[in-house]
């Protein structure tokens, strides 16, 4: 998996990028639309991330959803997300630096 701009990996079959409600990496399969433009990506349609996680230090799991639309760079999360930005837009944050190659720079 290689960095390909500031706010996308590439993976063998998907992009990847930095979810800020998560506080994770997400997939785009390269199933969905891109335009192509890697620093203000859009991919339709929106994509829906759910499953289980474990809460740290229990034995218990948590279900959760991450829903939204990326246009032009903006996220565009739905009202069935299970974290704070449910109904928000925010800009597709930078990659963070542990998840960075050294020789991508911001443009």
């Amino acid at each position: 998996m290689s960095q390909v701009s500031p706010k996308l990996r590439r993976g063998t079959d998907r992009y990847f990028h930095w979810c800020p409600g998560c506080n994770n990496v997400h997939p785009l399969p390269d199933g969905w639309t891109f335009n192509g433009d890697l620093l203000a990506p859009t991919f339709t349609p929106s994509f829906k991330h759910e499953g289980g996680r474990f809460k740290w230090g229990t034995d218990e799991s948590e279900m959760f959803v991450c829903h939204y639309v990326l246009t032009a760079g903006v996220l565009n999360f739905c009202s069935d997300c299970t974290h704070a930005l449910a109904n928000k837009s925010v800009p597709l944050p930078d990659l963070p630096p542990e998840l960075c190659d050294p020789s991508v720079t911001a443009p």
